[in-house]
């Protein structure tokens, strides 16, 4: 085995940024939640322990695929495994004002201070909502108010060919919306949408991104197990 690989991750420090899948879990309110049933148990004295579980594709962190929002559009059997892998920048918004939807502008500034946003990147955007996370009974406060990007926004990230964008609110667009701006935007030019992402907030401002979605064939989406890597 060549080493050399191994040897260079073994530079890199990793952050998890996935919440675990577990029932009652916030869920977008029209789409299936979470369950998990317990089938085998050591306990009971079966050979085996194993559980069923049902969820909806778009269920805790996940990635949306273009066919989600975009008539024969690619599902997410036909993302490469490797789309997820690559450079990523992290955008604090987390000063956005409830339900706003961040403008251009505020991109620009970010790349003033820290550098381009540069084809093939990921760009991760940091609300601050990954705090209001809970579960049900607790979980209302995650399913409002969240910011969001403007059209405009979106389409300055699409024209600069980024690979993915993420968040970690329950989608890319404000909570108060009219339609699904940047979904259409980023969708309709196969950029991939990452949602429910965690722990941003510690990350630095550039970090490698990886992920990967389940091959489910002729899917809208994959939950996805999804970490950065920082350098020691």
């Amino acid at each position: 085995m060549n080493s050399s690989i191994l040897d260079l991750l073994n530079t890199y420090r990793i952050v998890d940024l996935t919440h675990a899948l577990e029932e009652d879990m916030p869920v977008w309110p029209t789409h299936p939640r979470f369950f998990m049933n317990g089938i085998e148990s050591l306990h009971k004295g079966d050979e085996a322990f194993l559980n069923q579980i049902t969820l909806g594709e778009h269920c805790g962190t996940h990635v949306d695929a273009p066919a989600h929002f975009v008539p024969d559009g690619e599902t997410i059997d036909h993302i490469a495994p490797l789309n997820l892998f690559s450079q990523a920048v992290k955008i604090d918004m987390s000063g956005a004002p409830a339900s706003s939807s961040l403008p251009r502008q505020h991109i620009e500034q970010w790349e003033k201070e820290n550098r381009a946003i540069q084809a093939d990147d990921i760009v991760i955007f940091y609300t601050g909502y990954e705090d209001r996370w809970a579960l049900r009974p607790n979980h209302l406060a995650f399913l409002k108010d969240w910011p969001g990007l403007s059209r405009e926004a979106a389409m300055y990230l699409a024209d600069k060919g980024i690979r993915a964008v993420g968040t970690d609110v329950m989608t890319i667009d404000a909570f108060v919306h009219e339609g699904y701006p940047a979904h259409d935007v980023f969708l309709n030019r196969n950029i991939l949408i990452i949602e429910n992402l965690t722990q941003l907030r510690d990350l630095p401002n550039q970090f490698i991104f990886l992920a990967m979605p389940l091959k489910i064939k002729g899917g809208s989406a994959s939950p996805i197990r999804a970490v950065a890597l920082i350098e020691h």
